[in-house]
C-alpha cells in the first residue's frame, strides 16, 4: 500500500499478480529484442485478464453490469507499477534501450499501446525513487 500506487479496491483479489510477474521475470532468459518485447506484451496482456476477471467478478456480485466494470489505462497503470516493482526483472532500463534501439519501427496500435504503458510505469518507478 504505497501512497504513490493507488490500486483500485475491486482488484485487490487478484493481488499479488504473480503470472504477470512471470512474464518480466522470463525477460533475462531471451536474447533477442523480440523476444524480451513479447515477455512485455505478455505481462501486460496477462494484467488486462486478470484486471478483467477482478472487475467482472466484482460487478457479478454488486449486482451491476456497466461500462465501468471494464478495466482501461487508470487501472492497468498502478498494477503495472506495482508488477514492475515486485518483479525487479535485472537490466531493465539498459533492457528497455536494447528494445528500443534494435526493434523495427513498425509497432503500432494495440503492441504500441502496451509497450507505452509499461515506459510510463518504468518511468514513474524512476520518479518514485528520485522521490523517496
Amino acid at each position: 500500500n504505497h501512497p504513490d500506487i493507488l490500486i483500485p479496491v475491486k482488484y485487490h483479489n487478484e493481488a499479488p499478480w504473480l503470472p504477470a510477474q512471470r512474464h518480466l521475470a522470463l525477460m533475462s532468459a531471451f536474447r533477442s529484442p523480440s523476444g524480451k518485447l513479447t515477455c512485455i506484451m505478455n505481462c501486460v496482456f496477462t494484467i488486462f485478464k486478470l484486471l478483467f476477471v477482478g472487475a467482472s467478478g466484482q460487478s457479478i456480485l454488486d449486482g451491476t453490469t456497466d461500462d465501468n466494470a471494464v478495466p482501461g489505462a487508470d487501472d492497468l497503470l498502478p498494477v503495472l507499477i506495482y508488477v514492475i516493482i515486485h518483479a525487479n526483472p535485472p537490466n531493465l532500463l539498459s533492457t528497455i534501450d536494447f528494445i528500443d534501439n534494435f526493434t523495427p519501427r513498425y509497432i503500432t496500435g494495440h503492441d504500441e499501446y502496451m509497450l507505452m504503458q509499461f515506459r510510463g510505469a518504468v518511468e514513474f518507478i524512476k520518479s518514485m525513487l528520485h522521490r523517496h
